[in-house]
């Protein structure tokens, strides 16, 4: 899984926002994985020179997706699974667990 082209390659992308990736792309090389302060990991990412080209654009570790091999097979596509060791994140959960379904009201009038 590979993020699409951003940053100087594709600056229209639509992950681009004021002049910046809003998905972070790309990451940083890191040696080992750890917590950032908003309590979300920041995966390990070696620098061990592996790459390949698209459509002229050398791609690296830093441009790929976290993904769960698993559930990648198990359904035929890509979940993008996370862990976040903060609480605000049970309250994210509960906040859509609650939320119910989507509905919309129509009302028909007869005007005459």
């Amino acid at each position: 899984m590979i993020h699409g082209k951003c940053d100087l390659l594709n600056p229209d992308s639509p992950c681009m926002a004021n002049g910046v990736c809003t998905e972070g792309y790309p990451k940083q090389f890191t040696e080992a994985t750890a917590e950032t302060f908003d309590g979300y990991p920041m995966y390990r990412r070696r620098d061990n020179a592996n790459h390949v080209t698209i459509n002229g654009n050398v791609v690296d570790n830093r441009w790929i997706v976290p993904y769960n091999l698993y559930l990648t097979k198990k359904y035929n596509v890509h979940i993008n699974v996370e862990i976040c060791s903060l609480v605000k994140s049970i309250k994210y959960i509960f906040k859509y667990v609650y939320k119910g379904h989507d509905c919309a009201k129509v009302v028909f009038e007869n005007n005459g």
